[in-house]
């Protein structure tokens, strides 16, 4: 028998077996949701990432099955089978998240005199034998590898006979998709649009890996309008939309650390925009290694993913208004917690995030036998019980968590606790449980914070933009807010003298042609709306625009933005930027990018008609430049022989840029058709930029390895 548990995911089961393929985060949730009981053998898919959701997070079905299901008491590990690639990455990437990093790897690392703390105390609450000694992760775990596809457990023979099939007993699993995925349980959505707190906190998520009714821990702190991710929760977007907010508003993540209930930054991988990485060297180098060992893509590569900035541990780091502590606990690996500052009218107003941690008096009991040091204790002892606006503390208790009773004497003004499905009875009146959708602010914000988020705007869409014209635009700019499933254009009415700029929130382009309605372009916080109505002189809309999410926009006069196109003489590279951004939208996964992304795109490309026969690239002579088809069918030739057919949406030319000393491929027109041709210098400065566009050609890069590979 075969049960669909999500998209991409699937158990078989019979009366002697029960076998998980794909494995996305949060995958137990769904399982008890359903009733089902917990596979003991789990398939990683040969698609390790599906959109911007990795299918192999395993960490949290090995506690589940080891502890929850107390399988580790009676002798049995879970099994878990691929390809030998995937299976070895999978037991390092077990191995870092259960056990912390080797003493080898905190020297990778670098120096610090906090790290040999670090590792004996993860030494102390590692999982022991009868006699004492530490167990590693193959103790926990039975890794099998397809041999020639082929695995046999327990008299069941598994084939792997295409890419994410697999037969089982005769039985078809097939787990390829092209559906979304999404979390195991109801999201409340904002329908109401809420302006940021120039100090405060959103709450996304506040409970563990295990409860399946509620999402994992993940926090929003909002400083002078800009929001900084704490922690980042599986299936990011979703979560971000329910409270009116688009990726593109969120520009930092502090990272307290890599465990799947915490560390789900994969998404960030996927941003438009570089996200800067607040932390710890070893959190840092943690959280790039898990992503290697997901993607299965080189370390070294997530370097240019992120803008780290490392912070200092008990000391204050400036961070744009900001001051930043950060401070270590005691966890089963390493993690930090952080107090953040923020001065108001000669007052210092503070928000501290313990981070995940043992109980005070377990510390204690650490620090008596010598593994933990007093001064440690005493900071973290002191942080339950000193003064601050909010105090956001671990209440999950039992081995690795913290105790609500740690709080009691707390002189914070509020005290709010994650990683619990149900507060104590004898607290409910003491404390608070961090539920998402709950605000918490301690200083207000200011009239001011859209006018400056306009500006903003504009800088980054005109960089060469007067004061004069940003004054001009400015002056003339309204707000109007829309809830969540509100009409903002209508498609076929008269343009009604404005642009539109969101300031935040998200908003779906869709049009209707008589009989059915099509989603075709998404925008979000940094887009403008109805802009090229104005530009191209038409007087009917072609499309509608729906707010996805509650909505605030900044509304301008339509001929005041027409006449600062025009004195900056832009009008004619606006209407090309458009044309050629309108025809990336309706391929993927230009589709999936904003408009920031496509814009620096269609800016930097030349549209080129190409005949059948055409030769683009000559094998082994690549130019550098790449090349994106927008119509027509292309022959990838390598040796004489046709290795592939490429079509719309597909790159080549990439071997040019990332892989000079590789034989690159001959590439021919097989119809007639059109691509899009970008320089060598023009596609570093889009890629070093832009996150998902550097992902994607990296990818591009490890799949044609395999093709020329195999063939």
């Amino acid at each position: 028998m075969i049960l669909d548990i999500l998209p991409g995911s699937k158990i078989y089961e019979n009366d002697k077996i029960s076998i998980l393929a794909g494995c996305p985060p949060e995958i137990i949730k769904f399982v008890i949701n359903k009733k089902l009981k917990f596979p003991e053998f789990i398939i990683l898919p040969d698609s390790l990432f599906k959109g911007d959701v990795i299918q192999c997070a395993t960490e949290f079905p090995l506690y589940y099955h080891l502890f929850v299901l107390g399988k580790f008491f009676q002798g049995k590990k879970l099994n878990i089978i691929g390809t030998k690639s995937t299976v070895d990455n999978n037991r390092e990437l077990l191995r870092l998240t259960l056990l912390g990093p080797t003493k080898e790897e905190y020297r990778e690392i670098g120096d610090s005199s906090y790290y040999e703390e670090l590792y004996n105390e993860s030494r102390y609450l590692s999982v022991k034998d009868k006699e004492g000694k530490e167990l590693q992760i193959d103790d926990f775990v039975n890794f099998i590898a397809f041999d020639r596809n082929i695995v046999e457990i327990e008299g069941t023979v598994i084939k792997h006979i295409d890419k994410n099939v697999y037969e089982i007993n005769g039985e078809i699993l097939d787990i390829n998709c092209n559906e979304p995925q999404y979390p195991p349980y109801d999201i409340k959505f904002d329908f109401v649009p809420m302006a940021p707190h120039k100090f405060g906190l959103d709450i996304l998520g506040g409970g563990s890996g295990f409860t399946p009714t509620k999402p994992c821990s993940g926090v929003l702190l909002n400083y002078n309008s800009e929001y900084m991710l704490i922690d980042c929760l599986p299936y990011l977007d979703y979560h971000l939309r329910a409270r009116g907010l688009s990726r593109s508003q969120v520009r930092s993540i502090y990272l307290t650390h890599i465990h799947d209930d915490h560390c789900n930054i994969f998404p960030l991988v996927k941003f438009s925009h570089k996200m800067t990485f607040l932390g710890t060297k070893e959190i840092y180098w943690m959280a790039l290694k898990k992503l290697s060992l997901q993607t299965g893509h080189n370390f070294e590569e997530f370097y240019s993913y992120f803008d780290f900035i490392e912070l200092t541990p008990y000391k204050e780091n400036y961070f744009y208004g900001i001051n930043i502590i950060p401070h270590y606990t005691v966890h089963s690996i390493p993690t930090i917690g952080a107090t953040f500052k923020m001065r108001d009218k000669n007052k210092i107003d503070s928000i501290v995030f313990v981070g995940d941690n043992k109980s005070i008096p377990n510390i204690k009991k650490m620090v008596d036998l010598g593994v933990t040091k007093e001064d440690k204790y005493r900071y973290l002892w002191n942080i339950y019980r000193d003064k601050s606006n909010l105090l956001l503390a671990d209440g999950g208790m039992g081995i690795l968590h913290g105790n609500p009773e740690d709080s009691l004497e707390s002189k914070s003004d509020k005290v709010v606790f994650l990683h619990l499905e149900k507060l104590p009875e004898k607290f409910d009146a003491t404390f608070s449980m961090a539920e998402a959708g709950k605000r918490y602010i301690a200083i207000d914000s200011k009239n001011d914070a859209y006018t400056i988020k306009a500006q903003e705007i504009f800088h980054n869409s005109f960089p060469d933009i007067s004061s004069e014209w940003i004054n001009a635009l400015m002056s003339n700019m309204n707000l109007s807010l829309y809830n969540s499933g509100d009409v903002v254009l209508k498609q076929g009415e008269k343009r009604k003298g404005n642009i539109y700029i969101i300031l935040s929130g998200v908003c779906a382009v869709v049009y209707h042609d008589g009989k059915n309605l099509k989603e075709i372009a998404i925008k979000e916080t940094g887009n403008f709306i109805g802009e090229m109505a104005i530009v191209k002189r038409t007087k009917i809309r072609s499309a509608s625009v729906v707010a996805k999410t509650p909505v605030i926009l900044g509304v301008i006069d339509e001929e005041v933005y027409y006449m600062f196109l025009k004195s900056e003489n832009k009008v004619k590279d606006m209407v090309k930027i458009w044309e050629m951004r309108h025809d990336l939208e309706k391929i993927e996964p230009f589709s999936l990018y904003s408009d920031l992304v496509n814009d620096k795109i269609a800016a930097h490309s030349k549209l080129k008609k190409v005949k059948a026969g055409d030769v683009i690239i000559k094998e082994g002579e690549d130019n550098g430049e790449l090349y994106i088809i927008m119509d027509g069918l292309f022959e990838v030739i390598l040796d004489g022989k046709i290795i592939k057919i490429i079509s719309k949406g597909n790159l080549f030319g990439e071997f040019g840029y990332f892989e000079s000393k590789k034989k690159s491929p001959a590439i021919k027109a097989q119809t007639d058709g059109s691509i899009l041709e970008i320089s060598s210098a023009n596609i570093q400065q889009i890629l070093f930029n832009t996150p998902s566009f550097n992902f994607l050609m990296n990818q591009i890069i490890k799949e044609r390895k395999e093709e020329l590979f195999q063939s």
